[in-house]
């Protein structure tokens, strides 16, 4: 997964970066509702696949005690520097091995961006177990992804059958379409546990 990701990094190509912000008017909708479920206290974020921190910012400014974790070291240090936040709002880790990746435990919302449906069947079960064991009981995770394309290159895609067959114990209590404007929309999924 870093490698592919690594080269395109230092080689400029992230198209994944353009649809996130494409996404962002659902995203803030959507952590609008977090907020609002969650008026006092503590709320722990991890944003999934971070890479160079925007929505790890994005998060932080809005009052979250947000981490960011992602395998691509030369990602990670450029979310350092661009985002002005310290290195501690950053992990170099595998999203497929977030209970062993120092992030920490007990949050309330995970965020990803992309990041599910670049993995296998076999990591995305392992990520999802992952944010089983890290996420407190009423935690909620916001899951972007686009449908499988056979002629799209990068990314395997992912629809809701792969979210719920990934996520088992989890329910899809919502899902949310990007703008059907934006050339590479996607759809946000809300899980929640019962």
């Amino acid at each position: 997964m870093g490698i592919g990701y690594a080269t395109a990094y230092r080689a400029g190509i992230t198209p994944w970066e353009k649809a996130g912000r494409n996404g962002l008017p659902v995203l803030e909708r959507l952590l609008d509702r977090e907020e609002a479920d969650r008026p006092e206290g503590r709320r722990r974020a991890i944003d999934l696949g971070c890479g160079r921190g925007a929505h790890t910012k994005l998060l932080v400014d809005r009052g979250w005690d947000a981490i960011g974790v992602d395998d691509v070291r030369w990602a990670v240090d450029v979310a350092v520097r661009r985002n002005g936040l310290d290195d501690a709002r950053f992990v170099i880790g595998d999203v497929r091995h977030l209970v062993h990746s120092g992030v920490g435990s007990a949050f309330d919302l995970f965020l990803d961006v992309g990041c599910f449906q670049s993995l296998d069947d076999a990591g995305r079960t392992l990520m999802a177990g992952g944010i089983t064991a890290l996420a407190e009981p009423d935690a909620t995770v916001l899951l972007h992804a686009t449908e499988r394309r056979p002629w799209r290159l990068g990314g395997r895609g992912a629809g809701r059958a792969d979210v719920e067959r990934a996520f088992r114990g989890w329910t899809v209590a919502e899902e949310v379409a990007d703008d059907a404007t934006s050339p590479r929309h996607g759809t946000w999924y809300r899980l929640t546990r019962p």
